[in-house]
Parts: structure tokens; C-alpha cells; sequence
């Protein structure tokens, strides 16, 4: 039984010289083609990621950021060195209540007034229009869903203010004499609350730490594209 065995063994006990050329070729053609698959899916893959990052960046990240850059900025050197507007309109009317320094009270109120109308308000629209316009870009969902609605608010609260401003037809105080509640600062900027100031400045981190991450993971996948092309 044994010998029989040993025969079979003898038998099946191919070296792979003797395996025709053909199925060898066939092999090779298979895990070629599995390979370059695999390869072209990965390529596939990247690209698309990138795709997106980039669509990302140049819609909805890209031009918030500067936006929102460029807000921040003008804010600060509108209320002059203050800590915020609403220690910028305190320091105004207070001014505004004495005959002495009656008209650098209107002055500030006034200068804060053109750069809402003419700056922030602006911005703010069209931060609006684009976060509106590309929310399937959004790189966290629902929880970043949030903060643009609570600014989209923000917003809609601002438009209420410049809407009464040119309804009196004297954004600026020209035609009539201002009044204690002209110096208010939901008179001038929408609500006062800590809840809205927070929001106002987690939004603009939020979107400086969201642009960062997204042009270092779009640099990334170029770096692994040129190698897997080099």
C-alpha cells in the first residue's frame, strides 16, 4: 500500500518547469491585473478626495476665511482699541452726554455705524450667500451645522438693523439728532450676549482650524499621488 502511496506522491510531484507555459502566463496576467486595479482604485481614490478637499477650499473654507479674516480685522480697528463694541458704544455715549465732547461721541457712533453698513454688513451677506450655497461641503455635519445657523441668525438680526436705519432714512444720524438708544448696541451689531460674542469668534476659529486641516491633507494626497506616479 505503501509503494502505491509513494508512486501517487512521485506522480503529482510536479516542479513548476513542468507546469505549461500557458497557465503560468495566465497566473501572471491575473495578479498583474489585480495589481493594477488595486493601483487605479487607490489613484481613483485620491483623486477624488482631492476633488473634494479642493472644491471644499475654493468654494466654502477658501473664501470664508478670508472673509471672515477680513471681518475680524476691520472690526478691530473700527472700535478703536477697545475690548469690544459694546465697550466702544459706552465710551461713545458717554462722550455724547457731555456738551464738551458732544460731537467726538457722535463721531465714533457714526464711524462704527459706515463700517457696519459698508463693511461688516456686506461681508456678512456674503458669508451668508456662501455658506448657504455649499453647505453639501461641509466637513463636520450637523455639528458644524449649527454654528453657520446660529450666524445665519446673527445675520437675519443684522438685516433688521440696517433695514430700520433706512426706513428713518438717517443711517448716520445726519438728519436727526441721535438718542440714548441710537447708542445700543442691539441698535447697532444685533444681540449683546455672551452666547452670540462666543459664537462670532468660534465661528472664525472654527474656520481657520477647518482651512488648515484641509490644505495639509490636500497636500498630503499630492505628495502620495507624485510618488505613486514617480
Amino acid at each position: 500500500m505503501s509503494v502505491v502511496m509513494n508512486s501517487c506522491y512521485r506522480n503529482f510531484d510536479l516542479s513548476w518547469r513542468d507546469v505549461p507555459w500557458q497557465a503560468i502566463s495566465i497566473a501572471v496576467g491575473i495578479m498583474t491585473f489585480t495589481y493594477n486595479y488595486r493601483e487605479t482604485k487607490k489613484k481613483e481614490t485620491r483623486r477624488n478626495k482631492l476633488n473634494h478637499i479642493n472644491e471644499q477650499l475654493s468654494k466654502l473654507y477658501g473664501p470664508l476665511y478670508g472673509n471672515r479674516l477680513s471681518n475680524r480685522k476691520s472690526y478691530l480697528e473700527a472700535i478703536e482699541g477697545q475690548k469690544n463694541l459694546r465697550d466702544y458704544l459706552h465710551v461713545a455715549k458717554s462722550k455724547w452726554q457731555n456738551p464738551q465732547t458732544k460731537d467726538e461721541g457722535i463721531r465714533m457712533l457714526t464711524r462704527w455705524r459706515k463700517f457696519l453698513f459698508y463693511i461688516t454688513h456686506p461681508l456678512d451677506l456674503k458669508a451668508e450667500e456662501t455658506i448657504r450655497d455649499n453647505a453639501h461641503l461641509f466637513e463636520y455635519g450637523v455639528e458644524e451645522a449649527e454654528l453657520f445657523q446660529n450666524f445665519i441668525f446673527h445675520v437675519n438680526y443684522e438685516k433688521l438693523i440696517v433695514a430700520s436705519w433706512r426706513e428713518g432714512e438717517d443711517v448716520f444720524g445726519v438728519k436727526h439728532a441721535f438718542s440714548e438708544e441710537d447708542f445700543v448696541r442691539e441698535n447697532n451689531a444685533g444681540k449683546s450676549d455672551d452666547k452670540t460674542s462666543k459664537m462670532l469668534t468660534d465661528l472664525v476659529e472654527h474656520v481657520r482650524e477647518t482651512y488648515a486641516t484641509l490644505v495639509a491633507r490636500q497636500q498630503k494626497l499630492m505628495r502620495e499621488m507624485d510618488e505613486a506616479s514617480g
